[in-house]
C-alpha cells in the first residue's frame, strides 16, 4: 500500500475542506420570492432590501394588484406553483386560513418573544382553530384627519380634535357655516372598504358587535350601531356634508381634504406622508376616531400580514424572514425610518417617528383598533350591494336608520350561514 506524505495529506485535507465550504456556501445561497399586493410594495420592499443586505439568502419582490390577491394565491396553491412567501390585506386571513392555503406558523411565533408585542388585531385575525398561520408585516390604521386652519376659522381650538360622536356634529356644523363650499365631514358615501375602515371603528369603540363569524354571533348590536349612523344622517340633512359623497365609489375619498375647504374625515395614517409631500401648504392634525362617550376610541387595522403558502420550497428560509421582520432592527430600520407604521405596539413611540408626533398617534392606533374576523368579507362589506353599504346608504340618506340596520343583519346572517 502506498502512503501519502503527512504534507501531501495536509494538502489533499486542505483542498477537501475548501471545496466542502465552497459547495456548502453556495448550496445555502438560495433565491426566494415574496409575492405582495401593490398598495404595500414599498414596504415589503424597504424589508427586504434590509434583509438582503444582511443575508445570504436573497428574496426578490414580485407586486400584483390588490384585486389580483385573493385568485393569484388560490389557483397558486391549486396547482403547486406558489411563492415562498406572500403578503396581502389581513382581512382575507380568515378564509385563506380555512382554505388550507397557509402553512401553521404556531410553533415558530409562540416562541418568538417579538411576536408577543405585535398589534393584538394582527395576532387575533391570524388565529384559526387555535393555530397561528401568519403575523404583522405593514400596517394601515385609520384615524381622523382635520384642517387645523378651517377649526381657527370656525372659532375651534385646533390643538383640540373631536373626542365624542356629538363634537363632530358640532364641529362638522361650525366649519360648514363658513361658507364659501366648505364643509365640515366626508366620507365615501358608495364605498364598503372605505367605511368599514373609518366608520365602523365608531361603532365598535362604543361598544358594538358588527360582523359576525357565525350565524349565531351578534350582528350589528350594541352601543354605537344607531348612534353613529344617526349622526352621519344629521351631518348630511344639515348640509355639514358635500353632495357628492352620497355618489362617491372612493375615488375621491381624500381629494376632498386636500382641496382645503374640508374640516374633517376618517382616513388611513398613510395619508401622512403624502399630504406633506404633495400639500405643504396644508395645517392638519391626526386623532383617533372617537365613539359614543369621551374615550370612546378605536380604529380598524388594516394593511397585509405575511405567512408562507402552503407548498412553499422554501419554508425554512422563509420562517426565518418571518421572524426576522419582527425584531428590532427590521421594524425600526425598514419600516419606521422609512414613515411606515411598525406592527409591534411597543415600537410605536420610536426614535424616527419623534420629529413628527401626527405618526406617533397613528402609530398608537394600531393597538388600540380592532378587525373584523369574518368569513365571506367581501359579500358582506366590499360588494357594490353589499348589506354593510347598503345599510349605511339607506340610513344616511334615506334616514330610515331602524329599517337599515334590521335588513343588513338579515342578510349578514343568511352570508355567515354559507
Amino acid at each position: 500500500m502506498r502512503f501519502l506524505s503527512k504534507r501531501a495529506v495536509a494538502r489533499v485535507v486542505l483542498g477537501t475542506t475548501v471545496a466542502a465550504l465552497m459547495s456548502s456556501s453556495a448550496m445555502a445561497a438560495e433565491q426566494l420570492n415574496l409575492l405582495v399586493r401593490s398598495s404595500a410594495a414599498n414596504g415589503a420592499t424597504f424589508m427586504t432590501d434590509l434583509w438582503n443586505s444582511t443575508h445570504e439568502d436573497q428574496i426578490s419582490v414580485t407586486v400584483i394588484p390588490d384585486n389580483q390577491m385573493v385568485t393569484k394565491l388560490a389557483t397558486g396553491v391549486q396547482s403547486g406553483d406558489v411563492p415562498d412567501l406572500v403578503a396581502f390585506d389581513l382581512i382575507f386571513m380568515p378564509d385563506f386560513m380555512r382554505a388550507g392555503f397557509l402553512e401553521d406558523l404556531t410553533n415558530l411565533l409562540e416562541n418568538d418573544p417579538n411576536q408577543a408585542k405585535v398589534a393584538q388585531a394582527f395576532k387575533d385575525l391570524a388565529s384559526y382553530e387555535g393555530k397561528l398561520y401568519g403575523t404583522g408585516f405593514t400596517p394601515d390604521v385609520s384615524v381622523l384627519i382635520y384642517n387645523k386652519e378651517l377649526f381657527r376659522q370656525a372659532g375651534l381650538d385646533p390643538e383640540t380634535p373631536p373626542k365624542t360622536l356629538a363634537e363632530i356634529e358640532d364641529y362638522a356644523a361650525k366649519i360648514a357655516a363658513l361658507g364659501d363650499d366648505t364643509y365640515g365631514y366626508y366620507f365615501s358615501g358608495s364605498c364598503g372598504g372605505c367605511n368599514i375602515f373609518t366608520v365602523a371603528p365608531m361603532m365598535w369603540g362604543s361598544g358594538a358587535k358588527l360582523l359576525p363569524k357565525g350565524p349565531d354571533d351578534p350582528i350589528l348590536e350594541g352601543t354605537g350601531v344607531k348612534e353613529v349612523l344617526t349622526t352621519f344622517r344629521n351631518m348630511w340633512t344639515a348640509g355639514s356634508i358635500p353632495p357628492d359623497a352620497q355618489s362617491d365609489p372612493g375615488n375621491n375619498f381624500i381629494a376632498v381634504f386636500l382641496g382645503g375647504k374640508l374640516g374633517m374625515q376618517g382616513a388611513g395614517g398613510l395619508v401622512i406622508n403624502s399630504i406633506k409631500q404633495d400639500h405643504p401648504e396644508l395645517d392638519f392634525g391626526i386623532a383617533p376616531l372617537p365613539g359614543v362617550k369621551d374615550g370612546d376610541q378605536s380604529s380598524f387595522v388594516g394593511g397585509d400580514v405575511i405567512a408562507i403558502p402552503t407548498g412553499s420550497k422554501h419554508a425554512d428560509i422563509a420562517k426565518d424572514f418571518i421572524t426576522w421582520q419582527l425584531t428590532d432592527d427590521a421594524q425600526l430600520n425598514g419600516l419606521a425610518k422609512n414613515f411606515i407604521l411598525p406592527s409591534r405596539s411597543d415600537l410605536a413611540d420610536n426614535e424616527y417617528f419623534q420629529a413628527e408626533p401626527r405618526y406617533i398617534t397613528t402609530a398608537k392606533a394600531v393597538g388600540i383598533g380592532q378587525v373584523p374576523w369574518v368569513f365571506h368579507f367581501n359579500d358582506m362589506v366590499n360588494s357594490d350591494a353589499s348589506p354593510w353599504i347598503t345599510m349605511l346608504q339607506t340610513a344616511i340618506f334615506d334616514g330610515d336608520i331602524d329599517g337599515a340596520i334590521e335588513t343588513a343583519r338579515q342578510k349578514m346572517k343568511e352570508i355567515a350561514s354559507e
